[in-house]
């Protein structure tokens, strides 16, 4: 976002902090990673910026409080801490332009239709797969009040950065492998946005806590990001069979983030008239406290599955399965302690000197 103070990002969940259990930043990566990591993480930002840099329409600078770039790179290091720069800056751009659709799904950036949103996700599908239409001349469609139009438009830097991103994903050895499996996995995501945007906008009733469930574990995007992944850092030879193995346990652990974010954002997404886990119990007759714990146990439910679906991976897929183990500890802890904007370079530049000194 270009608007470091837009009143999105000014929003503190301030119940939350005093409802959930005081949790570290970085609770969750080991103790014994954490210099490792947060240096992996401040080595690959550069690089992630590169990709970022042009598009500011969308994509804040890493130390703007409107910025997911530190928080984004930390993210895929936290994952994969023994992977390259490369792999590590790839991801983390990925996570930062992931970031970018969401802002624009949810009207964060720009005031969009649940009907623009199943657009903009075709397109996206078509950057991907090499299908996507030349441009129209003339502003983006579906743009609204508070959307910027033309080229200088957020679903443009959105589809700009994700065409510089598919270029770097298909240098890596695994790409075509796993494209038809991101590519999917773009298709549910879009249509489960549009949905959500729809439950927004008040074009169709809210759902019930399973229905809302179920889509938002789509919505989160942590199964597209995995299906990503397997091409930059799954193991070689890539096959496609590899997807199918770990979308069980990336679903559970897509419904285990959603829950997460959920109980970081329900304040924020109260004002904004937009569905939550919170929220819908809320309606439902439960009280906030009470939601909280219920959406708190159902995590450790979820976790628990989570676990035991890793267990039963093969043998060829234990990096992938610590990876899915290291990402979902880490963006839990993350959201039970803070946002994932408002952490920027400058801060990451500090916690990576003082744990090094540590």
């Amino acid at each position: 976002m270009s608007d470091p103070s837009s009143a999105y990002f000014d929003i503190r969940n301030d119940l939350a902090d005093r409802l959930l259990k005081a949790s570290h930043q970085l609770a969750g990566v080991p103790e014994r990673d954490r210099a490792a990591v947060l240096a992996a993480a401040l080595d690959a930002v550069p690089e992630a910026d590169r990709l970022l840099r042009p598009h500011t329409t969308l994509f804040a600078d890493g130390d703007s409080a409107s910025s997911r770039l530190a928080f984004s790179c930390l993210s895929a290091a936290a994952t994969f801490p023994s992977a390259t720069r490369d792999q590590i800056a790839d991801l983390g751009a990925l996570t930062a332009v992931l970031f970018g659709m969401d802002d624009i799904a949810d009207s964060v950036a720009g005031d969009w239709s649940d009907a623009d949103v199943d657009a903009f996700f075709g397109r996206i599908k078509g950057v991907l797969s090499g299908s996507e239409p030349s441009p129209e001349p003339g502003p983006e469609p579906g743009s609204g009040p508070g959307g910027a139009t033309g080229d200088a438009g957020p679903m443009a830097a959105a589809l700009s950065a994700w065409r510089a991103w598919c270029a770097r994903f298909r240098a890596h050895p695994g790409a075509a492998a796993h494209t038809p499996s991101l590519l999917g996995q773009l298709d549910l995501a879009g249509t489960a946005m549009a949905l959500e945007r729809r439950w927004a906008i008040g074009g169709e009733p809210w759902p019930g806590y399973d229905r809302y469930l179920a889509n938002g574990g789509l919505t989160i995007l942590y199964r597209t990001w995995w299906a990503a992944a397997l091409g930059v850092c799954g193991p070689e030879p890539a096959r496609t069979e590899h997807w199918a193995a770990i979308e069980p346990a990336t679903a559970l652990g897509a419904e285990c983030m959603r829950l997460a974010n959920d109980l970081r954002t329900f304040e924020r997404e109260r004002r904004e008239g937009k569905p939550n886990s919170v929220l819908i119990l809320e309606r439902a007759g439960t009280g906030t406290e009470a939601a909280v714990e219920r959406v708190s146990a159902h995590i450790a439910e979820l976790n628990a599955a989570f676990d035991a679906e890793l267990r039963r991976l093969p043998a060829e897929l234990a990096g992938v399965v610590e990876g899915q183990r290291r990402s979902v500890a880490f963006n839990g802890a993350w959201y039970m302690a803070r946002d994932t904007h408002a952490y920027t370079v400058r801060e990451l530049a500090e916690d990576a000197r003082s744990e090094s000194h540590g």
